[in-house]
């Protein structure tokens, strides 16, 4: 797992690194990064993507804010930790999607309890399953699966990047998926719910632009699942 901490000041930059370091549930493999601005951070993002960002809302040059807005618009699965000293920051960052942010001065065990969340989160994104067809055989991490269609016992699997088939039934896949923040809205579509961009009468707009169907018996549930699925993952 690879975590970024970036804050132009050096005081919170070495506070905040000493307390992840002192988490005792820090995965062994765990590299962490320090970056004093969000371009150095973006650049060496975009060379090799980290998991989970703690990022400073107020620095020199380009802010908080702005980094998070570009860090999202290339990643839809960096988990990012907002530090400010101001709540009134809170309420604009929500078109960045953050996991959730930390007033400062820094507490550890704020810090502990916070990471420790985001850790399980990013768990449960890289899930990985398997599927078959026919002679082949791959392994799918469950955060780059965008949505799932079934047609009779025809699945097809949409990722960010390609399109994979399988033979089975959806609701098979809707069991073993719905515990990694995976939505049935349709008898014939199961999604993502960290890709949906907007729910309207009666389909699902993903973050990647396309549309699925969602039923009209299911719109209320799938409203009040999604409700508490940014609730608990997002500020």
């Amino acid at each position: 797992m690879r975590i970024a901490l970036c804050d132009d000041e050096k005081i919170y930059r070495e506070s905040l690194e000493t307390a992840l370091r002192t988490f005792e549930a820090l995965p062994i493999d765990t590299e962490i990064f320090t970056f004093t601005n969000g371009e150095s951070l973006i650049e060496n993002h975009l060379i090799q993507p980290y998991d989970i960002v703690f990022l400073d809302i107020e620095m020199q040059g380009m802010s908080g804010l702005e980094t998070g807005q570009e860090l999202r618009s290339k990643d839809r699965n960096v988990i990012i930790i907002y530090l400010t000293s101001y709540k009134k920051y809170v309420f604009k960052s929500f078109i960045i999607e953050p996991f959730d942010y930390i007033l400062k001065p820094i507490k550890n065990e704020i810090i502990h309890e916070v990471l420790d969340r985001a850790i399980r989160k990013y768990k449960e994104q890289h899930y990985v399953i398997d599927i078959k067809y026919q002679d082949k055989a791959y392994a799918l991490e469950v955060c780059d699966i965008v949505y799932i269609e079934s047609d009779l016992r025809h699945i097809t699997i949409y990722t960010k990047d390609n399109i994979y088939k399988s033979i089975g039934k959806l609701n098979e896949y809707e069991h073993r998926l719905s515990p990694y923040g995976f939505l049935r809205c349709h008898q014939s579509f199961l999604i993502n719910m960290s890709y949906i961009k907007s729910i309207n009468s009666n389909t699902i707009k993903t973050t990647l632009g396309s549309e699925i169907s969602m039923s009209s018996r299911r719109k209320q549930k799938c409203l009040s699942v999604y409700t508490d699925f940014i609730t608990k993952y997002k500020v």
